[in-house]
C-alpha cells in the first residue's frame, strides 16, 4: 500500500469553490480508479482555511493511475489556483 497526505490552507473566500472542485475530483476518483482505497479531504476545526487530504492506493501502480489519469489535467491546476499553500508526503504501507 501507498499513502499519501497533503496539508494545504485555501485562499480566503475560496474555501467553497475548492470543496466543489474536490467533490467533482473525489467522483472521478471513485468512477475511475479500482486502486485509490481513500481519498478524503479533512478540514480543521481550528483554522477554517487549512485542509487535510488522506489518500491510499493498493500499490504503486495504482498511485501512477492517479497522478496520469485524464481529468488530472484539468481539475489538478484548477484545485492548486485556489490554493495558498500545499505541502505533499507519500507514505509506504506498513501494517493495515
Amino acid at each position: 500500500m501507498v499513502g499519501g497526505l497533503k496539508t494545504f490552507t485555501v485562499r480566503a473566500g475560496k474555501e467553497q469553490a475548492f470543496e466543489a472542485l474536490f467533490m467533482q475530483l473525489r467522483d472521478e476518483i471513485r468512477r475511475n480508479e479500482p486502486g485509490c482505497l481513500v481519498y478524503a479531504l479533512l478540514k480543521s476545526r481550528q483554522t477554517p482555511r487549512a485542509y487535510i487530504v488522506h489518500e491510499q492506493y493498493e500499490d504503486e501502480t495504482a498511485l501512477e493511475a492517479h497522478v496520469s489519469a485524464p481529468y488530472s489535467d484539468t481539475l489538478f491546476p484548477a484545485i492548486r489556483a485556489l490554493m495558498e499553500s500545499i505541502e505533499v508526503e507519500y507514505y509506504d504501507g506498513v501494517a493495515y
